[in-house]
């Protein structure tokens, strides 16, 4: 039996199309997994934490931001709410706690945080009073306070984290981040 010429060509011309066929889905799927690697690479985890403790017979209370990924964070917004209501900027936020004798607050809406990096947001300093427990105190912040921080990767890929004491302290992927309901800080 002799096979056709044509029936040959036929044959090479559909294996051609099948090794392109493959090396084309390799190629894809190599970019998908190059995409995944340098997502992962600057990768930003931000934590939200409030804290109290005591110093120099003071008490300071305040808010932690630390970049616990591989890569820069942009934060774009925060929202710190008091029992619900949002708190609009730092004087609102200076009024809930009375009687302080300090302050300081770093801006942080458009600031980069490095991968390792931790920002104090804020702070506040009061006399500490005989029965003041920096711990009972801090309770009583967490019960009392959730912020939600939005921020984005060098890629603009988005999250927003929340501070430890809410129903959902990951970090959760976020189309863009919100421009109302947030505090100017």
């Amino acid at each position: 039996m002799r096979l056709d010429s044509n029936y040959l060509q036929a044959i090479g011309t559909m294996a051609a199309a099948i090794a392109a066929l493959i090396a084309l889905f390799v190629a894809w799927d190599q970019g998908r997994v190059m995409r995944q690697e340098i997502r992962a690479s600057v990768w930003p985890a931000l934590q939200v934490d409030g804290f109290s403790s005591q110093r120099d017979g003071d008490i300071v209370q305040g808010l932690n931001i630390q970049n616990a990924g591989v890569g820069p964070a942009r934060i774009d917004s925060i929202a710190i709410r008091y029992q619900g209501a949002l708190v609009p900027d730092l004087e609102a936020l200076s009024e809930l706690f009375p009687g302080h004798t300090g302050r300081s607050a770093t801006s942080s809406t458009g600031r980069i945080i490095g991968a390792g990096d931790t920002v104090e947001v804020f702070a506040f300093q009061s006399p500490r009073a005989e029965d003041d427990d920096a711990v009972e105190m801090m309770y009583d912040l967490a019960s009392n306070y959730t912020v939600d921080v939005c921020y984005c990767s060098v890629l603009d890929e988005c999250w927003m984290a929340h501070t430890s004491g809410s129903a959902n302290p990951k970090p959760e992927s976020v189309d863009a981040c919100p421009v109302e309901g947030v505090s100017q800080l």
